[in-house]
């Protein structure tokens, strides 16, 4: 009996080197697992980041959007002046300054588009819808903005459309695509 109780021993002393530990191919495998897991994180934070940065470019809009609105509405006796096109403004002259001097309407409106196209003081100026320097990237990607009165040109009854445009790459796709915020109101006269 002494003998075959021995070789159960041993039978079952074999058995048990052979469990103990992980082979190569258990590891190999897990890792091969966790490496997809990982890649499949980093894909869903880069989808993550181009959808923060949409959000973020809406949300400049409609801040661009409420700053004209509502210097139009502190300036509504010159709504006429506010009728412009960002593409056909220059950002590399200057404005009048009307904390040093009395200005018209016209000329506040004036002020008034220049800095929400080409942005607020200093040399170069910063916090535009357009790229004024190396510095200054603008507020929007490509940002444009347009403000036409309803019916077009006559702005007496205090209908205006604001249009807001920029660029930005979709969600899952790696084209750029314009996209914009349009705005009908009435400034009260």
């Amino acid at each position: 009996m002494k003998t075959v109780s021995k070789n159960n021993n041993l039978f079952s002393l074999t058995i048990r080197s052979r469990q103990l530990g992980y082979s190569l191919i258990e590891v190999m495998i897990a890792a091969f697992l966790l490496s997809f897991a990982i890649l499949g994180i980093a894909g869903l934070q880069v989808i993550g980041m181009k959808g923060t940065h949409q959000s973020l470019m809406k949300q400049q809009a409609v801040g661009v959007v409420q700053n004209i609105v509502e210097r139009m509405r502190a300036n509504n006796s010159s709504l006429s002046s506010y009728e412009f096109d960002s593409s056909t403004i220059s950002c590399s002259g200057s404005t009048v300054d009307c904390s040093v001097s009395v200005c018209t309407t016209a000329q506040i409106a004036s002020v008034d588009i220049h800095n929400i196209v080409c942005g607020y003081g200093g040399s170069p100026s910063t916090g535009g819808l357009k790229t004024t320097s190396a510095a200054d990237s603008g507020i929007l990607v490509n940002g444009s903005l347009k403000v036409e009165c309803l019916p077009a040109g006559n702005c007496t009854a205090g209908d205006v459309k604001i249009t807001v445009g920029w660029t930005e790459r979709e969600l899952g796709q790696e084209t750029v695509t314009p996209d914009s915020l349009v705005l009908t109101t009435r400034i009260a006269q």
